[in-house]
């Protein structure tokens, strides 16, 4: 698992996100919590697509995706 500090914020709002809902996420964070969690009707109700998702949360967040996914699960 990485160690760096964006890497451990978006593992953390991706987690609070699967246990506790949106709710306290800024529209970035949700996004990238949606994409993580596998959670496409959560980037329609947001007014996303799936492209339009990953272009608004850039390509070092894109980065990191897979690796929070998979610590997720572990």
């Amino acid at each position: 698992m990485r160690s760096d500090i964006e890497y451990q914020k978006l593992l953390e709002k991706c987690r609070g996100a699967r246990d506790e809902g949106l709710s306290t996420l800024s529209n970035g964070e949700r996004v990238v919590a949606a994409l993580v969690l596998n959670r496409p009707e959560w980037l329609t109700e947001m007014g996303y697509t799936m492209a339009e998702a990953v272009d608004r949360i850039g390509l070092i967040k894109c980065s990191m995706l897979l690796e929070v996914q998979r610590d997720l699960v572990a």
